[in-house]
């Protein structure tokens, strides 16, 4: 009985192993499977700080519309939206990665701030040549762009703020975003268990993003080929842990805004929630615009698009005029 319980464990550490190594190659093999499956939609920068990867569309003699992501999302969320094709008529848009999400690197370990993306807006808007643009910010997104209105209002002529994170919050931290800093959790979560554990949360945020509208598709395709890949989750994480602090200093600064602010907010928001975001930061915005959807979650630009276009579309001559 003895003998087949030592032969038992060293078959077990061995089968474990074997899974493990399983877990690494298709994780390995996936990633190219990624790629291959979204390659880089648009052209790659290189700016001061660093390589990064903007998609533009719609009318190049357009006024310029920059568009920023949220946290673990792409600039190719922008184009995939519905949205998109309601702009371009309208606008010349600009989407980038930030870094360390898409085709914008970003080393494991290297450090992703509001202030960071801040930087790399300016340096990409300095590359463009355009000295002023209309900024649309979507969640995470939106605070960057609160921050590139307060540290340059000469270079931001409106602000469209969709679905808003831009107040500290309690849980607005989360445990897994500590994750990446320890070794072995690390090389466990990003090089072994990335895709299973990256489909269940893909899952469960796809289904908060939509709520109440179901999950599209196309969005839920992107994000499951985007957000499993370690420089993201990196990202990801990074974000998640200096949000908050970022959050707070960035509150008292509200009031000085002069720009004109559009605030989109949907009443069934999980992931920012509408009174303690979008409503709450309407309120500390002089002459700020709120749009409230009664029946509207976080994905605002997927499930109402036409209502984002046109409160989008009117910055736009305001900011001109």
């Amino acid at each position: 009985m003895e003998k087949e319980r030592k032969r038992k464990r060293p078959n077990r550490r061995w089968g474990l192993l074997a899974a493990l190594a399983l877990g690494a190659g298709l994780t390995w093999a996936r990633r190219d499977r990624h790629r291959q499956l979204y390659p880089p939609r648009g052209e790659v920068w290189g700016l001061p700080s660093g390589a990064t990867h903007v998609i533009e569309g719609g009318s190049p003699d357009a006024p310029p519309l920059l568009l920023i992501h949220g946290s673990d999302g792409v600039a190719l969320d922008w184009p995939l939206s519905p949205l998109w094709e309601k702009l371009a008529p309208h606008a010349r848009l600009i989407a980038l990665d930030r870094p360390g999400h898409g085709y914008t690197p970003a080393r494991p370990g290297e450090a992703v701030t509001v202030e960071k993306n801040v930087v790399r807006c300016l340096e990409l808007l300095d590359a463009l040549g355009l000295e002023q643009v209309t900024v649309v910010g979507h969640s995470y997104g939106a605070a960057v762009a609160l921050a590139l209105a307060l540290r340059r209002p000469e270079r931001v002529r409106a602000l469209v703020l969709i679905s808003p994170l831009a107040l500290p919050a309690r849980g607005l931290t989360r445990p897994l975003a500590y994750v990446p800093q320890v070794p072995l959790l690390e090389t466990l979560l990003t090089r072994v268990l990335l895709l299973p554990l990256g489909r269940v949360v893909a899952h469960i945020e796809g289904g908060n993003a939509f709520y109440p509208a179901p999950v599209h598709a196309a969005w839920q395709q992107m994000m499951l080929a985007f957000s499993r890949r370690r420089e993201q989750v990196h990202a990801l994480a990074w974000e998640n842990r200096t949000l908050g602090r970022e959050l707070g200093a960035l509150r008292a600064l509200y009031p000085s805004l002069r720009c004109p602010v559009t605030v989109l907010g949907g009443v069934h928001d999980r992931l920012a929630p509408y009174p303690q975001q979008a409503q709450a930061l309407s309120g500390q915005v002089p002459g700020a615009e709120l749009l409230t959807f009664s029946d509207g979650g976080h994905q605002l630009h997927w499930t109402h698009p036409e209502e984002v276009a046109r409160a989008t579309l009117a910055a736009l001559p305001r900011s001109e005029g």
